[in-house]
């Protein structure tokens, strides 16, 4: 959908005055056809619901059909640094990248890391959380790039929380979604209250079939078997029951979620892929050799 080059500020300030909220947020005006095509780094800004985010992208050279990596950034809030970061990913898997920049200010771990599913302690409709940015960033990059793109799902620490999160609770059409070395995981029980399980969720999200569509997205847990620090790690007691360190959480995730369907019959469509020896920071993770099979499953 192509959306009428209204300046921005003049858009923000129509808004305010209407009172409107719309499902899928105004796009800023995209730079010109020849312009964004150039291989390389470029940033736009897109509305979710009131809310402008920047979005930092990188366009690998030669890259022409590709699929789309969606790419979120953890508790530091650098999107930039992660789309420089990100350049090497990018380059590996052929994906043209994006990285959405959710500011401290505005995106606290209860929006960001938790996905805006509660505010205050009250459960929000689908379209007022922060997972619900997807579709106009999608809509965005499809019409910059004249066609309907395939994509994928990644994060690393604050992001793969976001991941899991959304993976649980916002269904969609990801090729696949790669949680890398998440702090705290969603299990697949009602033992836990959210976001550390479906504890506590209104309504069929609680239900079985929610848990079951759950196990079948297509889900990797990508752990570095040296992600054992404690710094910055959650160590409430939630947390804590989940396991000591980030690799022991994800291990027991997947262990929990494969057991459960084998159990009830269900699809169960996770993977784990472990890279030996690698700690928390996402660089080194992106050149492992396996990050390629991570993502792609080779």
């Amino acid at each position: 959908m192509r959306v009428s080059r209204i300046p921005f500020a003049f858009l923000i300030v129509g808004l305010a005055l209407s009172g409107a909220l719309h499902a899928e947020p105004a796009i800023s005006p995209s730079p010109p056809e020849a312009e964004s095509k150039v291989a390389g780094d470029f940033e736009f800004e897109l509305l979710h619901g009131d809310k402008p985010i920047r979005v930092f992208g990188y366009r690998p050279a030669g890259w022409k059909e590709g699929p789309l990596l969606v790419l979120f950034h953890g508790a530091n809030r650098d999107a930039a640094g992660y789309r420089k970061s990100g350049r090497v990913l990018a380059d590996k898997l052929g994906m043209l990248l994006v990285v959405l920049e959710f500011d401290r200010m505005r995106f606290d771990p209860e929006a960001y890391q938790e996905g805006g599913v509660f505010l205050k302690k009250k459960q929000q409709p689908a379209e007022a959380r922060t997972f619900a940015c997807l579709p106009s960033l999608l809509a965005e990059m499809n019409r910059r790039e004249g066609r309907e793109l395939s994509y994928y799902l990644a994060g690393h620490s604050a992001g793969a929380q976001f991941i899991c999160r959304m993976a649980a609770l916002y269904p969609n059409h990801a090729k696949r979604m790669v949680a890398v070395n998440p702090g705290s995981l969603v299990f697949p029980n009602r033992d836990g209250i959210y976001p550390h399980g479906f504890g506590g969720l209104l309504g069929d999200e609680s239900s079985d079939e929610a848990i079951k569509r759950y196990l079948a997205v297509p889900l990797t847990l990508y752990l570095g078997t040296g992600d054992v620090a404690l710094k910055y790690l959650d160590t409430g007691k939630a947390a804590m029951k989940q396991g000591a360190t980030r690799i022991e959480r994800g291990r027991n995730a997947y262990a929990a979620a494969r057991k459960l369907a084998e159990e009830k019959g269900w699809p169960f469509h996770w993977t784990l892929v472990e890279a030996e020896g690698l700690e928390h920071g996402c660089g080194p993770m992106w050149s492992h050799p396996r990050c390629q099979e991570a993502f792609l499953g080779n």
